[in-house]
C-alpha cells in the first residue's frame, strides 16, 4: 500500500524536466564529467530562481553604501 502510495506521488511531483535533468546527468561518462554537469544545472537553477533581479535598477536618489 505505502509503496504504491509513494509511486503516485513521485510520479506527481516529478516533471518531465526533472527526468530530462536524471537523463542528462545519467549520460555522463565518469565522475568529473558528472559534476561539472551538476554545476552547470545546479547554476541554472539558480539563475531560474530570481528571473527578476537583475531587470531592477537602482534609483539616483537611493542611499548608496
Amino acid at each position: 500500500m505505502f509503496q504504491r502510495l509513494s509511486k503516485s506521488l513521485g510520479d506527481l511531483f516529478h516533471t518531465r524536466e526533472d527526468r530530462a535533468i536524471d537523463a542528462y546527468l545519467a549520460s555522463s561518462s565518469d565522475l568529473a564529467d558528472l559534476e561539472h554537469r551538476m554545476r552547470i544545472v545546479e547554476h541554472r537553477d539558480r539563475i531560474d530562481s530570481l528571473p527578476f533581479c537583475g531587470a531592477i535598477k537602482p534609483r539616483d536618489d537611493a542611499l548608496r553604501f
